[in-house]
């Protein structure tokens, strides 16, 4: 017995064409070698260790580009009936940076992060120093295949907070000493104009002529705009 179609809003389906022309189309997937990354060190500084900013950020050889989340709180009990809603609090930009720098012989880009550290602390009395004297910039891009910038990101508030030992074996000559940094920050924004965010504008749902800001609203003013949402019809 063949089971009866039901019926749905929408009833069209993906087409086998769709998806092979999809994929097909150039420079429809990324690679996670099309990158560049640009290292700005604090105070202008563009040479430390005896190696400038310039020549660390081609011998990266990987990065995690960061990830974000969102820190939310549920609805107060009795504040809504059915199931409850989960009000977002904050952004949260948590993760660390890992990058991986293919290093020189004279360990240079690890003198160039040596010293950048050195710039939050006092190397005599160890007394920690000023934030704004340590903090620098990450520029983050994707690239298609024909090495155009694709998508980009600005980490700012950045510094290396580890930089991990380095080991040494022998092995084969072909192997190259290899830096691995963590970075840690405050937050990233999109380095594309389309993509910065501008602050739009929400509009109610009761009432569609009145318009409010959502930067400007709290869970709880959420909260009390939802509860005042009729829940069926109102008389005239």
């Amino acid at each position: 017995m063949a089971t009866k179609l039901r019926t749905f809003k929408d009833g069209a389906a993906f087409r086998l064409r769709d998806i092979v022309s999809a994929f097909r189309a150039q420079n429809s997937s990324g690679k996670p070698n099309q990158y560049e990354v640009h290292i700005f060190p604090p105070r202008g500084a563009t040479t430390m260790g005896g190696i400038s900013n310039r020549e660390v950020s081609l011998r990266a050889e990987s990065l995690i580009m960061p990830g974000r989340s969102l820190e939310t709180q549920i609805a107060s009990a009795g504040a809504i009936t059915g199931p409850q809603r989960e009000y977002v609090t904050q952004p949260l930009f948590a993760d660390e940076i890992s990058m991986i720098i293919q290093s020189t012989s004279g360990l240079d880009d690890r003198k160039f992060f040596e010293q950048w550290q050195q710039l939050s602390y006092d190397v005599i009395n160890f007394d920690a120093g000023y934030y704004n004297d340590y903090i620098g910039t990450l520029d983050i891009y994707l690239l298609n295949q024909k090495n155009e910038k694709t998508f980009g990101l600005k980490v700012e508030e950045c510094y290396p907070k580890s930089i991990a030992g380095l080991n040494l074996a022998a092995g084969p000559t072909t192997e190259i000493r290899k830096t691995t940094v963590a970075w840690t920050f405050r937050k990233f924004s999109p380095l594309d104009a389309e993509s910065q965010q501008t602050g739009g504008e929400l509009v109610e749902p009761s009432q569609d002529t009145v318009k409010r800001n959502s930067l400007n609203l709290t869970p709880a003013q959420l909260a009390s705009n939802f509860n005042a949402i009729p829940k069926g019809p109102v008389d005239d």
